[in-house]
């Protein structure tokens, strides 16, 4: 019997490359054995739709074509977003006066990289930037001339009241004995009551400062000690009436400080700003166009960052809370926002990240491998095995998704202007040529334009 090695030649024009096998062997094997193997021949039926190409079981081994199922993406599509990391809005809590004045007095933390004399001595220096300060602890003093005058307000109230309190209580023991006059009582009464409202304005005061009631009290107390002492000096009341202590309002790190001893301030300077590091936000850019898989995701929204200044370390798994409602004119982006944590302080605000989120599939694409997708710049092109007994093939035009290194996405659903255009669905579960699509492509046509020629010739 005949036995040679049959090679399937054709050429294609792909970009200037030729891939090409034997045409004319083919033809001669064809010739050879037509009549004695007409159920093995490669064959073309110009009368079908779509005009197939059969195989010998021979061919398919000696040239090592292989199909490949078409199947459902198996990856999810990732999402990658480019951002940075920047302090917790939610835990920056920024240090003001609560009134103006002069700053006489820095608060004091351990210096651990001072020179001690003695080791039972610690060190203490001025609160400087990134130091670490606890809530309550004094971050500076305030010398305040307004505080001054609003608590020698309330002492002059305090003792006026008092007082004016006496003398009415004199004037109703004359005027049951007669001696005072009733226009005089009612005269002391208005005074007290003037007073009790003076003192209570004082007082509120003091109060919207946010001075505590056990700081107003002090304040009271000093008043009783001049009502009964007379009014003897006490330096270190003195020392003390206009300072104002200015504490940290919660725990945290000193991110920002605009403060040096003897300046002036007022109540709208950011004396300090203090940031809870344990706990940093993620902020990272959005293309407009990517924003509706990001809606689309199911809640809780995740993502993972990866530190691009630390390679070697895990991505950490976060939370989106929310994106931006802006998109920025300039580059069409988006901010989204979430947190991450940093208990272990190996991050740092304004490093540069990078965000993965894993987005959900459009339902109407499957996978196939990239070897068996067949493009000239003008279509894109599959073979399908349309009877895997005969080994029969088809060629079909497809609608490219997305492409990756291995694998291809290909639509399973058309719109009918796509089907107007020539293109055709690829389903879940067919199978497709993954090695040998090109030249039995070029197959198919080179013997569809035979069978052209033939039929041209038969019509005249």
């Amino acid at each position: 019997m005949f036995r040679r090695t049959l090679i399937i030649t054709c050429i294609v024009a792909a970009g200037g490359a030729g891939v090409f096998f034997s045409w004319p062997k083919i033809k001669q094997y064809w010739a050879a054995h037509r009549q004695a193997h007409k159920e093995e021949v490669v064959a073309v039926d110009p009368r079908r739709a779509s005009p197939y190409l059969e195989l010998l079981p021979k061919i398919i081994e000696l040239n090592n074509i292989r199909t490949a199922k078409v199947k459902r993406p198996s990856r999810p599509r990732k999402l990658e977003l480019r951002g940075q990391l920047n302090f917790d809005p939610d835990t920056l809590a920024h240090v003001r006066a609560r009134f103006p004045g002069q700053i006489v007095e820095l608060g004091k933390v351990d210096d651990p990289h001072a020179e001690l004399s003695t080791e039972s001595i610690k060190t203490k220096r001025d609160v400087s930037f990134m130091d670490r300060v606890v809530e309550g602890q004094v971050l500076a003093v305030l010398w305040s001339r307004e505080l001054g005058e609003k608590k020698t307000e309330l002492v002059n109230t305090l003792i006026r009241l008092r007082t004016n309190r006496k003398n009415l209580a004199q004037l109703r023991q004359l005027d049951k004995d007669a001696v005072a006059s009733e226009r005089q009582v009612r005269e002391a009464t208005r005074q007290v009551d003037q007073d009790e409202a003076a003192y209570y304005a004082a007082r509120m005061t003091l109060r919207s400062w946010m001075f505590s009631i056990a700081e107003i009290d002090d304040v009271a107390a000093e008043a009783d000690r001049l009502h009964r002492e007379g009014a003897r000096r006490s330096p270190q009341l003195e020392n003390e009436w206009a300072r104002v202590p200015i504490k940290a309002p919660r725990t945290g790190t000193i991110v920002e400080k605009n403060v040096v001893e003897g300046v002036i301030v007022d109540t709208n300077t950011d004396l300090f700003k203090l940031a809870d590091l344990s706990q940093l936000q993620v902020v990272a850019h959005v293309y407009e166009e990517d924003l509706g898989y990001i809606e689309k995701l199911p809640q809780p929204k995740t993502w993972m960052i990866t530190i691009n200044s630390m390679p070697g370390m895990e991505p950490i798994s976060g939370k989106i809370d929310r994106v931006g409602d802006v998109i920025d004119p300039i580059e069409h982006m988006a901010l989204a926002f979430g947190k991450i944590d940093n208990s272990r302080d190996e991050l740092r605000p304004g490093q540069f990240v990078k965000a993965t989120i894993e987005i959900l599939e459009d339902p109407d694409l499957v996978e196939i491998p990239t070897r068996a997708l067949v493009e000239d710049g003008v279509e894109s092109v599959v073979m399908v095995q349309i009877d895997p007994r005969e080994n029969r093939f088809v060629s079909r035009r497809v609608s490219v998704a997305r492409r990756h290194r291995d694998v291809v996405y290909v639509r399973s659903h058309l719109t009918a202007e796509q089907r107007q255009q020539g293109l055709q669905e690829l389903f879940e579960g067919e199978m497709v040529v993954a090695s040998g699509a090109l030249e039995l492509k070029a197959a198919l046509s080179q013997s569809l334009g035979q069978a052209a020629e033939t039929s041209e010739g038969a019509k005249k």
